[in-house]
């Protein structure tokens, strides 16, 4: 463990002196107050905790400046107690009364009683509040740059960068932000925006994580939508995180999202990952994702971490289009965007310079729709993007069709879906026989059926009332239609009913 860090002076006061007397908490007071010149010690959180050395972070050759050796990596950690008393009795004298004469008093070691006390205390005033550790600047809620390594006060961040960066100007113009976009855009353009909105939507997910200790914990989930799946989905978050982090972004799988994600997330914000990459989740429906993001916001775990995401299918759902940032291909997948010889320093910098310039010119209004749950996210990332001069990122997704709700989403997965998995059942299947057949097929087969079966039948595929729920809930949506095809019962039997995809007979106004 190392007990130097970046940034922090070595030097410190005389130490005082505490009497250990009967009131106990007066005594861990005073133990507090001493602990305050303790350059390592921070609260993070309920938690004492210190940041040490992490492991040996060896950047690459393309930050665009001269590295005067290997700058280490750091992390959050819990403060051992055995630490605690170590620098209990390096910031204070201990002294205890002789037996003989209570007057008088005699250097002592630190009472166990009073490190146990300390350390289990949930509050400890005086403390260097700890908000995150960060490794690349980041912009302050006040509009400012945070680029000088060590702690901050101002905003409780610690930056420990993982290489050197170029100097942020301080204040500036609407131009120099301009010629930042620009050389963004360079990076990108082989990849097959869709539309100027979703190139403008790509910036904004490069502002985000520079921007989120600004915005708060309030940050929209970043989709790259790819119909026709390619590397270039996948490049697109790999590239973006190495602009504004210099490594490649975190990876958690969706499966361990919704059940508890807050510690996965602990982990991430222990190593000051800015990105999060979600994983195992390309195919899911848009209604999955957007319980993954409820799940997320309902635990506020993604605080300090943006999160990224791959989806293969349009996202269709209104009720998620207004919880993530979308950007889109056409699918005319040219050349794998690779950052090559582009100098990620020179990027980053580029990046803080969009952000820096729009608070200098004093944050005008942009007269954008709002969006509601995200109004702080559009005053500091999405106004940026449009005073430079680009469309509304949010407008990325305006042209994608959505249904008017979620459940319509869902239906259609379940239509889809079913037609999918009867091929094999020539005169319809059960519900029974359905689960059957999703739990002997490969988890990344029958996507779509998969997503509506855990929205409408929640529950193992081999339970009774998994398949109960299941057979309901075809019986409500029978004569269901999707894209010409209708969902209908095709026969009853000792295994119960039997359901089926076939075309769908035109409506009137079509004949």
């Amino acid at each position: 463990m190392s007990s130097i860090l970046p940034g922090v002076a070595t030097s410190s006061p005389p130490i005082p002196d505490i009497i250990v007397g009967f009131n106990e908490e007066a005594v861990a007071d005073a133990g507090i107050a001493a602990l305050a010149s303790c350059s390592e010690l921070f609260v993070h959180g309920d938690q004492l905790v210190t940041i040490v050395t992490n492991v040996t972070f060896v950047p690459d050759a393309d930050v665009g400046v001269t590295i005067p050796g290997v700058l280490p990596a750091f992390r959050i950690e819990r403060l051992p107690v055995p630490r605690l008393r170590e620098l209990l009795s390096r910031s204070a004298r201990w002294l205890v009364p002789k037996s003989d004469d209570p007057t008088e008093h005699v250097v002592s070691r630190v009472p166990q009683w009073v490190v146990s006390g300390i350390a289990a205390r949930r509050n400890w005033l005086g403390l260097r509040p700890l908000t995150g550790l960060v490794t690349t600047p980041v912009l302050r809620p006040d509009g400012t740059i945070l680029a000088t390594p060590g702690y901050d006060p101002a905003t409780g961040l610690y930056l420990a960068p993982h290489a050197n960066h170029r100097r942020v100007p301080e204040n500036p113009t609407r131009a120099d932000a301009r010629a930042a976009v620009e050389t963004l855009f360079e990076v990108v353009t082989h990849v097959p925006f869709a539309t100027s909105a979703d190139r403008a939507a790509w910036l904004a997910m490069v502002l985000t994580p520079l921007a989120r200790f600004a915005v708060g914990p309030a940050t929209p989930l970043c989709i790259i939508e790819d119909a026709m799946w390619s590397q270039w989905s996948e490049e697109v978050i790999t590239d973006l995180a190495a602009i504004v982090s210099a490594a490649p972004p975190a990876a958690i799988d969706a499966d361990g999202l919704l059940p508890s994600p807050r510690r996965l997330f602990d982990a991430l914000r222990a190593n000051g990952e800015p990105v999060a990459r979600i994983t195992n989740g390309s195919a899911r429906s848009a209604i999955i994702w957007r319980r993954i993001y409820e799940s997320l916001q309902r635990t506020r775990a993604t605080s300090g971490v943006v999160c990224f995401a791959t989806v293969t299918r349009p996202v269709r759902d209104v009720e998620l289009a207004r919880m993530a940032l979308t950007t889109r291909c056409d699918g005319r997948h040219g050349d794998v965007p690779l950052l090559g010889d582009a100098p990620r320093a020179h990027l980053l910098t580029a990046a803080l310079v969009i952000l820096r310039a729009y608070q200098v010119a004093g944050c005008p209004d942009m007269q954008m729709p709002r969006w509601p749950g995200f109004e702080r996210w559009s005053q500091v990332v999405r106004a940026a993007v449009v005073w430079s001069g680009l469309p509304d990122p949010v407008m990325a997704f305006a042209t994608v069709p959505v249904t008017t709700n979620a459940t319509d989403a869902t239906i259609a997965d379940l239509v889809a879906g079913w037609s999918e998995l009867v091929r094999d059942f020539p005169g319809g299947c059960s519900a029974r026989q359905a689960l059957d057949g999703l739990s002997r097929a490969p988890k990344a087969t029958y996507p779509r059926l998969r997503a509506a079966v855990a929205v409408f039948a929640p529950g193992p595929l081999d339970d009774r009332g998994t398949a109960d729920r299941l057979g309901r809930c075809l019986r409500r949506y029978c004569n269901a239609q999707h894209e010409g095809q209708a969902l209908v019962l095709a026969g009853s039997g000792n295994q119960g009913n039997r359901w089926t995809v076939r075309s769908a007979a035109p409506s009137a106004s079509e004949s």
